[in-house]
């Protein structure tokens, strides 16, 4: 069973390797999508508990990235290399993590599932 839930953070960034407007200081309001896949439990009926998987991804990655300038985190915070950063810290505390997916606009979003 695949289980999914959606996360929501406030963060700013700059891309100094970008050569068109990123490259200075903006935010976004960003979602985070995490999917992990397990087992049903038999006797609890669940996979995972809802308020487990909000709690570890709140706990390991959106405390610490809402209302931060990601640039303070990494020096080039693409949405593709800040997918690989909460990746890593996930993968330790969520068994079964199979995949992520970061909108950085509402209709832009990378998609990672590991290496």
């Amino acid at each position: 069973m695949r289980v999914r839930r959606r996360f929501r953070f406030e963060a700013a960034h700059r891309l100094p390797r970008h050569p068109g407007k990123c490259r200075e200081l903006h935010g976004h309001s960003y979602e985070l999508v995490v999917v992990v896949e397990r087992a049903v439990e038999p006797d609890s009926g669940i996979a995972i508990d809802f308020s487990d998987l909000k709690r570890v991804v709140g706990e390991a990655v959106v405390s610490r990235l809402d209302h931060r300038c990601l640039n303070d985190l990494m020096e080039n915070p693409t949405a593709e290399l800040l997918a690989v950063w909460v990746w890593e810290r996930l993968t330790p505390l969520l068994d079964g993590l199979v995949e992520i997916e970061i909108f950085e606009t509402r209709d832009s979003s990378v998609v990672y599932r590991g290496h």
